[in-house]
Protein backbone atom coordinates (compact mmCIF):
# COMPACT_ATOMS: atom_id res chain seq x y z
CA UNK A 1 0.00 0.00 0.00
CA UNK A 2 1.64 3.66 -1.15
CA UNK A 3 1.38 6.56 0.78
CA UNK A 4 -1.28 8.04 -1.43
CA UNK A 5 -3.70 4.79 -1.27
CA UNK A 6 -3.10 5.10 2.95
CA UNK A 7 -4.17 8.81 3.22
CA UNK A 8 -7.26 8.06 0.71
CA UNK A 9 -8.14 5.18 3.21
CA UNK A 10 -7.80 7.78 6.19
CA UNK A 11 -9.79 10.12 4.58
CA UNK A 12 -12.21 7.91 4.10
CA UNK A 13 -12.69 7.01 7.26
CA UNK A 14 -12.72 10.53 8.42
CA UNK A 15 -15.90 11.51 5.61
CA UNK A 16 -17.55 8.63 7.58
CA UNK A 17 -17.39 9.43 10.92
CA UNK A 18 -18.00 13.05 10.16
CA UNK A 19 -21.49 11.62 8.15
CA UNK A 20 -22.59 9.07 10.54
CA UNK A 21 -21.94 11.18 13.83
CA UNK A 22 -24.02 9.38 16.57
CA UNK A 23 -24.82 11.65 20.06
CA UNK A 24 -25.02 10.31 23.07
CA UNK A 25 -27.42 13.17 24.23
CA UNK A 26 -29.92 12.24 22.76
CA UNK A 27 -29.93 8.35 24.32
CA UNK A 28 -33.00 7.00 25.62
CA UNK A 29 -32.50 5.57 28.95
CA UNK A 30 -35.11 3.88 30.74
CA UNK A 31 -35.77 4.83 34.63
CA UNK A 32 -35.46 1.26 36.12
CA UNK A 33 -34.08 -2.01 34.86
CA UNK A 34 -36.46 -4.93 34.32
CA UNK A 35 -34.78 -7.59 36.94
CA UNK A 36 -36.34 -10.39 35.13
CA UNK A 37 -34.48 -9.34 31.94
CA UNK A 38 -30.90 -10.67 30.28
CA UNK A 39 -28.19 -7.46 30.52
CA UNK A 40 -26.01 -10.16 28.76
CA UNK A 41 -26.19 -12.90 26.50
CA UNK A 42 -25.65 -15.95 28.81
CA UNK A 43 -23.37 -17.76 26.37
CA UNK A 44 -20.99 -14.50 26.85
CA UNK A 45 -21.04 -14.50 30.61
CA UNK A 46 -17.73 -16.03 31.98
CA UNK A 47 -18.86 -18.87 34.36
CA UNK A 48 -21.22 -20.34 31.11
CA UNK A 49 -21.07 -24.07 30.81
CA UNK A 50 -19.55 -24.19 34.32
CA UNK A 51 -20.75 -26.31 37.02
CA UNK A 52 -21.25 -22.98 39.23
CA UNK A 53 -23.10 -21.78 36.08
CA UNK A 54 -25.62 -25.05 36.40
CA UNK A 55 -25.67 -24.30 40.16
CA UNK A 56 -27.53 -21.25 39.83
CA UNK A 57 -31.48 -20.99 38.93
CA UNK A 58 -32.33 -18.43 36.11
CA UNK A 59 -33.02 -15.30 38.04
CA UNK A 60 -29.39 -15.43 39.47
CA UNK A 61 -28.29 -15.93 36.62
CA UNK A 62 -29.88 -13.26 34.98
CA UNK A 63 -28.36 -11.44 38.23
CA UNK A 64 -24.91 -12.45 36.96
CA UNK A 65 -25.53 -11.49 33.32
CA UNK A 66 -26.12 -8.18 34.75
CA UNK A 67 -22.72 -7.66 36.69
CA UNK A 68 -21.16 -9.32 34.34
CA UNK A 69 -22.84 -6.41 31.39
CA UNK A 70 -21.15 -3.68 34.00
CA UNK A 71 -17.97 -5.52 34.07
CA UNK A 72 -17.70 -5.20 30.34
CA UNK A 73 -18.60 -1.76 29.87
CA UNK A 74 -16.31 -0.76 32.40
CA UNK A 75 -13.67 -2.43 31.01
CA UNK A 76 -14.58 -0.62 27.79
CA UNK A 77 -14.40 2.43 29.73
CA UNK A 78 -10.80 1.47 30.82
CA UNK A 79 -9.80 0.60 27.54
CA UNK A 80 -10.85 3.79 26.22
CA UNK A 81 -8.98 5.61 29.25
CA UNK A 82 -5.96 4.61 27.91
CA UNK A 83 -6.75 4.75 24.11
CA UNK A 84 -7.44 8.39 24.72
CA UNK A 85 -4.59 8.89 26.55
CA UNK A 86 -1.98 7.47 24.06
CA UNK A 87 -3.41 8.37 20.73
CA UNK A 88 -3.87 12.12 22.14
CA UNK A 89 -0.05 12.19 22.51
CA UNK A 90 0.56 11.12 18.91
CA UNK A 91 -2.20 13.94 17.42
CA UNK A 92 -0.98 16.80 15.09
CA UNK A 93 3.05 15.73 15.29
CA UNK A 94 3.74 13.36 12.71
CA UNK A 95 3.85 15.25 9.65
CA UNK A 96 0.75 13.09 7.86
CA UNK A 97 -2.50 15.52 7.95
CA UNK A 98 -4.89 13.00 7.05
CA UNK A 99 -3.92 10.61 10.34
CA UNK A 100 -4.13 13.63 12.49
CA UNK A 101 -7.83 14.54 11.09
CA UNK A 102 -8.80 10.55 11.65
CA UNK A 103 -7.27 10.05 15.02
CA UNK A 104 -9.31 13.16 16.27
CA UNK A 105 -12.17 11.28 15.00
CA UNK A 106 -11.30 7.85 16.92
CA UNK A 107 -10.75 10.17 19.93
CA UNK A 108 -13.51 11.92 19.65
CA UNK A 109 -15.65 8.56 19.18
CA UNK A 110 -14.18 6.91 22.43
CA UNK A 111 -15.20 9.48 24.17
CA UNK A 112 -18.78 9.55 23.48
CA UNK A 113 -18.61 5.77 23.88
CA UNK A 114 -17.14 6.10 27.49
CA UNK A 115 -20.60 7.99 28.14
CA UNK A 116 -22.96 5.53 27.23
CA UNK A 117 -20.81 2.49 29.09
CA UNK A 118 -20.39 5.22 32.13
CA UNK A 119 -24.14 6.16 31.99
CA UNK A 120 -25.40 2.69 32.26
CA UNK A 121 -22.77 1.27 35.10
CA UNK A 122 -23.47 4.22 37.32
CA UNK A 123 -27.72 4.90 36.55
CA UNK A 124 -28.31 1.06 37.23
CA UNK A 125 -25.27 -0.27 39.47
CA UNK A 126 -23.96 2.83 41.03
CA UNK A 127 -20.44 1.69 40.06
CA UNK A 128 -17.91 1.02 37.58
CA UNK A 129 -15.54 -1.47 38.43
CA UNK A 130 -11.70 -0.94 39.20
CA UNK A 131 -9.00 -0.97 36.36
CA UNK A 132 -6.77 -3.79 36.79
CA UNK A 133 -5.31 -3.93 33.66
CA UNK A 134 -1.42 -3.33 32.79
CA UNK A 135 -0.36 -0.90 29.70
CA UNK A 136 2.72 0.64 30.39
CA UNK A 137 5.09 -1.61 28.17
CA UNK A 138 7.46 0.11 25.63
CA UNK A 139 10.11 -0.60 23.20
CA UNK A 140 12.09 2.70 23.04
CA UNK A 141 11.58 3.38 19.75
CA UNK A 142 8.94 5.76 18.87
CA UNK A 143 7.86 3.90 15.72
CA UNK A 144 7.98 0.45 17.33
CA UNK A 145 5.69 2.09 20.46
CA UNK A 146 3.52 3.50 18.41
CA UNK A 147 2.58 0.11 16.42
CA UNK A 148 2.72 -1.70 19.59
CA UNK A 149 0.30 0.60 20.67
CA UNK A 150 -2.06 0.55 17.78
CA UNK A 151 -1.83 -3.59 17.78
CA UNK A 152 -2.67 -3.60 21.84
CA UNK A 153 -5.74 -1.59 20.38
CA UNK A 154 -6.31 -3.53 17.94
CA UNK A 155 -6.79 -6.86 19.20
CA UNK A 156 -8.55 -5.40 22.56
CA UNK A 157 -11.27 -3.91 20.27
CA UNK A 158 -11.56 -7.51 18.02
CA UNK A 159 -12.12 -8.82 21.09
CA UNK A 160 -14.89 -6.29 22.17
CA UNK A 161 -16.37 -6.24 19.22
CA UNK A 162 -17.28 -9.99 19.28
CA UNK A 163 -19.15 -9.38 22.48
CA UNK A 164 -21.15 -6.13 20.28
CA UNK A 165 -21.83 -7.58 17.26
CA UNK A 166 -23.84 -10.84 19.37
CA UNK A 167 -25.36 -8.63 21.88
CA UNK A 168 -26.77 -6.21 19.50
CA UNK A 169 -28.79 -8.88 17.84
CA UNK A 170 -29.51 -10.81 21.02
CA UNK A 171 -33.10 -10.22 20.91
CA UNK A 172 -33.31 -11.64 24.46
CA UNK A 173 -31.29 -8.67 25.85
CA UNK A 174 -33.29 -5.48 27.57
CA UNK A 175 -33.37 -2.98 24.61
CA UNK A 176 -31.13 -0.33 26.18
CA UNK A 177 -27.90 -2.51 26.28
CA UNK A 178 -28.91 -4.16 22.84
CA UNK A 179 -28.72 -0.12 21.42
CA UNK A 180 -25.30 0.64 23.35
CA UNK A 181 -23.67 -2.80 22.07
CA UNK A 182 -25.25 -1.64 18.39
CA UNK A 183 -23.81 1.86 18.77
CA UNK A 184 -20.78 0.66 20.05
CA UNK A 185 -20.37 -2.01 16.94
CA UNK A 186 -20.84 0.50 14.30
CA UNK A 187 -17.98 3.26 15.20
CA UNK A 188 -15.70 0.06 16.34
CA UNK A 189 -16.08 -1.15 12.66
CA UNK A 190 -13.69 1.68 11.14
CA UNK A 191 -11.22 1.62 14.17
CA UNK A 192 -11.32 -2.11 13.31
CA UNK A 193 -10.38 -1.09 9.85
CA UNK A 194 -8.13 1.42 10.41
CA UNK A 195 -6.54 -0.66 12.92
CA UNK A 196 -5.70 -3.30 10.80
CA UNK A 197 -4.73 -1.22 7.70
CA UNK A 198 -2.07 0.57 10.14
CA UNK A 199 -0.78 -2.33 11.21
CA UNK A 200 0.06 -3.42 7.64
CA UNK A 201 1.15 0.32 6.30
CA UNK A 202 4.01 -0.11 9.52
CA UNK A 203 4.88 -3.28 8.65
CA UNK A 204 5.65 -2.86 5.05
CA UNK A 205 7.50 0.36 5.91
CA UNK A 206 9.28 -0.56 8.61
CA UNK A 207 8.99 -4.68 9.27
CA UNK A 208 12.19 -5.23 7.22
CA UNK A 209 14.33 -3.08 9.59
CA UNK A 210 12.72 -4.72 12.62
CA UNK A 211 14.29 -8.54 11.70
CA UNK A 212 13.05 -11.71 13.16
CA UNK A 213 14.27 -10.90 16.82
CA UNK A 214 12.00 -8.19 17.08
CA UNK A 215 9.29 -9.33 15.63
CA UNK A 216 9.18 -12.14 17.72
CA UNK A 217 9.22 -9.85 20.65
CA UNK A 218 6.54 -8.33 19.51
CA UNK A 219 4.94 -11.29 19.18
CA UNK A 220 5.76 -12.11 22.59
CA UNK A 221 4.64 -8.84 24.08
CA UNK A 222 0.71 -9.19 22.02
CA UNK A 223 0.68 -12.77 23.41
CA UNK A 224 1.08 -11.43 27.10
CA UNK A 225 -1.45 -8.39 26.78
CA UNK A 226 -4.02 -10.94 25.16
CA UNK A 227 -3.95 -13.12 28.37
CA UNK A 228 -4.54 -10.25 30.67
CA UNK A 229 -7.31 -8.74 28.69
CA UNK A 230 -8.65 -11.83 29.00
CA UNK A 231 -8.05 -11.80 32.94
CA UNK A 232 -10.25 -8.73 33.21
CA UNK A 233 -13.14 -10.78 31.65
CA UNK A 234 -13.58 -12.58 34.98
CA UNK A 235 -13.72 -10.81 37.72
CA UNK A 236 -14.43 -11.86 41.14
CA UNK A 237 -16.07 -8.63 42.02
CA UNK A 238 -18.82 -9.46 39.80
CA UNK A 239 -19.31 -12.92 41.25
CA UNK A 240 -19.49 -11.54 45.16
CA UNK A 241 -22.09 -8.80 43.69
CA UNK A 242 -24.10 -11.49 41.49
CA UNK A 243 -24.24 -13.06 45.18
CA UNK A 244 -22.46 -16.15 44.75
CA UNK A 245 -20.75 -17.89 47.17
CA UNK A 246 -16.72 -18.12 47.89
CA UNK A 247 -16.40 -15.47 44.82
CA UNK A 248 -12.37 -15.93 44.81
CA UNK A 249 -12.55 -19.38 44.60
CA UNK A 250 -14.84 -19.25 41.52
CA UNK A 251 -12.85 -17.03 40.01
CA UNK A 252 -9.67 -19.14 39.94
CA UNK A 253 -11.53 -22.19 39.11
CA UNK A 254 -13.80 -20.74 36.52
CA UNK A 255 -10.95 -18.77 34.55
CA UNK A 256 -9.39 -21.89 33.80
CA UNK A 257 -12.00 -23.87 33.41
CA UNK A 258 -12.68 -26.11 29.89
CA UNK A 259 -15.83 -23.65 28.66
CA UNK A 260 -13.81 -20.70 30.01
CA UNK A 261 -10.55 -22.40 27.34
CA UNK A 262 -12.81 -23.12 24.88
CA UNK A 263 -14.38 -19.97 24.60
CA UNK A 264 -11.43 -17.75 24.40
CA UNK A 265 -9.95 -20.32 21.38
CA UNK A 266 -13.25 -19.89 19.40
CA UNK A 267 -13.09 -16.19 19.89
CA UNK A 268 -9.20 -15.94 19.14
CA UNK A 269 -9.62 -17.89 15.84
CA UNK A 270 -12.09 -15.81 14.58
CA UNK A 271 -11.25 -12.59 15.64
CA UNK A 272 -7.77 -12.31 15.53
CA UNK A 273 -7.27 -14.26 12.26
CA UNK A 274 -5.79 -10.93 11.22
CA UNK A 275 -3.07 -10.76 13.81
CA UNK A 276 -1.60 -13.64 12.61
CA UNK A 277 -1.97 -12.98 9.07
CA UNK A 278 0.63 -10.45 9.71
CA UNK A 279 2.50 -12.60 11.87
CA UNK A 280 2.03 -10.82 14.98
CA UNK A 281 0.47 -13.81 16.72
CA UNK A 282 1.60 -17.59 16.75
CA UNK A 283 -0.72 -19.68 14.33
CA UNK A 284 -3.98 -21.14 16.09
Amino acid sequence: MNRIDFNQFLAALSDQSEDAFIDPGQFDWPETLDEDAWYFSPELVSLYGTEAWDALDELQQKRLAFFEAVNFFSLNIHGEKYLISEISRHLYDNGNVELSRYLTHFVDEEARHMMYFANFCRRYAGKIYVDRSVHNVTDGDEVTDLFLLFARINAFEEIVDHYNRVMAKDARLAPVVREINRIHHVEEMRHLQFGRRFLAHILERHGDEWGDARRALLREHLSGYLQLVWKTYYNPDVYKDAGLQDPFDTWRECSNARPARQHRERIGRRRLAWLRKLELLEAA
